[in-house]
């Protein structure tokens, strides 16, 4: 019978951890008293596991016989094991001496398997290949917790956090895990006097280290427990709103939060899902990449890299109006990251005069706001570029106006009738910064606007009747009256929040307008 020991891929392959694991997770952790993350977590059962195999293939080594290699000598009636064939188990039947001119002195020993296979192997042999490999404890020996965990450490990784995930004894706080019964007690005394710290900071925010500092509470236990006991109970009341990045702690007084960091801006609020993606043309595609909508990617999609460590984004009116910025995988490359973290303030500072500007990266919303008294200042209107670059701090935005020198363009400009009607024109208009020509709209009366927007809030309008009002205004701009996807998503958003495939969408749909090439589109006559 062949031995049941699974090759090393095998083994880290399909392991899959069970509640003993856990427990001793969790022995451990009471043991060290000290948070740890889920990579030192891991390399705790990495090495379990390792150990654990090891001891199983002694105990199999022991219990079938010696594993057989051609440098061991062997008597009659000896229980070995096979490796050459499939570790097969077999008892020595016969042994004599070897003959071959060009080898020393040597021994061949006859064996039968347990399933009434005989074989003749060479024994007495001090250099044979097989003296080197195939050994039974090689199976486990590959297994250091350094080559595991470069190996299997992305699949072992997974599988933990779904295991911790699903059990109650130990808690996460970001990356760390601890035993909830061994948390230091955090009153409410204690929190009560924290809230009273973040009033005293405009609602902060205040790092746990500064917080511990200010309560003056002490323990014999690490300050490192501390911390984790603190940010634990600051978590579970709903007064206060965890806001660092990534790997930091810092704690705001969520009543002060900003109202557009609590409540998402009308001019930001998608009515319906977006429309699916799955079939793009190429030109459609490039379309949206111009675009950068943020309601295009899925919400979790991979950031998308960049080399010079800064992203341009061209304003749609929505983001203008807000004061905000949209989170796309372009610009989440650049915006600082959390693990679970709604909201996360941060501090984007002008790189040309030093200002700097308090802002907040609302994460499920997609969009990063504070931005709208910036972007007054320095005259920007919607289509105007802004520069977003990535600094040594993570919680720090360094961001610029496209440059360009003042002068008049051009440009589409939204005018706004007494009666709320809507028209775009060509006029020349000031302009102090770079600009997507195609999504570059000149609003003379934003107050005007608003009200549009008002009146339209409880009307339910259909996109396809806003998207059919924009192509006729568009077609009027020039001479072929072809409309460009992209001047057609900058003017439908003057007047309502809508996804760019939304608009794709309903063109594909529309009998009134017509697909002509290149994203370009054309109203028919009898529309």
């Amino acid at each position: 019978m062949a031995i049941q020991t699974h090759s090393s891929q095998e083994y880290w392959q399909n392991l899959n951890f069970k509640e003993s694991d856990i427990q001793v997770l969790a022995d451990h952790l009471f043991e060290t008293e000290d948070p740890q993350t889920l990579d030192a977590l891991l390399g705790v059962l990495v090495r379990k596991h390792i150990a654990e195999r090891k001891r199983a293939l002694e105990k199999e080594k022991a219990e079938r016989g010696r594993q057989y290699l051609p440098k061991e000598t062997y008597i009659v009636g000896e229980s070995i094991v096979l490796p050459q064939f499939a570790w097969e188990q077999a008892e020595v039947t016969a042994v004599r001496e070897g003959s071959n001119p060009e080898l020393p002195p040597f021994s061949v020993i006859s064996v039968k398997t347990a399933e009434g296979e005989t074989y003749e192997l060479a024994a007495n042999l001090p250099k044979h290949a097989l003296n080197s490999a195939g050994d039974l404890e090689s199976k486990a020996g590959e297994d250091s917790p350094e080559s595991v965990l470069k190996t299997y450490g992305s699949s072992l990784r997974g599988k933990l956090r779904k295991a911790l995930d699903g059990q109650n004894d130990l808690i996460r706080l970001g990356y760390t895990w601890f035993p909830k019964s061994l948390l230091i007690d955090i009153s409410q005394g204690h929190l009560n006097l924290i809230e009273a710290i973040l009033e005293t900071q405009n609602g902060g925010p205040v790092g746990t280290g500064e917080l511990l500092d200010q309560l003056e509470l002490k323990s014999s236990d690490s300050r490192k427990l501390l911390e984790f006991s603190l940010n634990y109970a600051l978590q579970e009341d709903p007064r206060f709103d965890e806001v660092g990045t990534t790997g930091v702690f810092a704690w705001f007084l969520k009543r002060l939060e900003p109202k557009y960091v609590l409540e998402t801006p009308v001019w930001l609020r998608l009515e319906t899902n977006p429309a699916d993606l799955s079939e793009l043309s190429a030109d459609e595609e490039q379309a949206l990449q111009e675009i950068n909508d943020e309601f295009v990617a899925e919400l979790d999609a991979e950031p998308l890299p960049t080399e010079t460590g800064t992203v341009q984004v061209a304003l749609s009116y929505p983001h203008w109006r807000a004061g905000s910025l949209p989170i796309t995988p372009a610009t989440a490359a650049i915006f600082p990251s959390a693990l679970e973290t709604e909201h996360v303030k941060l501090t984007l500072r002008d790189t040309q005069s030093g200002q700097e500007i308090s802002a907040w990266e609302v994460r499920p919303e997609r969009y990063v706001i504070g931005l709208r008294d910036w972007y007054l200042e320095k005259g920007l209107i919607p289509g105007s570029i802004v520069e977003i670059t990535l600094t040594d701090d993570p919680g720090v935005i360094d961001i610029a106006a496209e440059k360009k020198s003042s002068n008049k363009e051009w440009i589409k400009t939204l005018l706004v009738g007494a009666d709320g009607g809507l028209v775009l024109a060509l006029l020349r208009q000031s302009i102090n910064a770079g600009f997507n020509e195609r999504m570059a709209i000149a609003i003379p009366d934003p107050a005007a606007l608003d009200r549009v927007w008002e009146e339209r809030a409880d009307r339910k309008i259909q996109l396809r009747t806003d998207v059919n009002r924009m192509v006729n205004e568009l077609s009027k701009l020039n001479n072929q009256r072809h409309v460009h996807l992209v001047d057609l998503y900058a003017a439908v958003n003057l007047i309502r929040r809508a996804a760019p495939q939304d608009i794709l969408a309903v063109l594909a749909q529309s009998e009134d307008i017509q697909h002509v090439g290149d994203n370009y589109y054309h109203l028919k006559e009898s529309a």
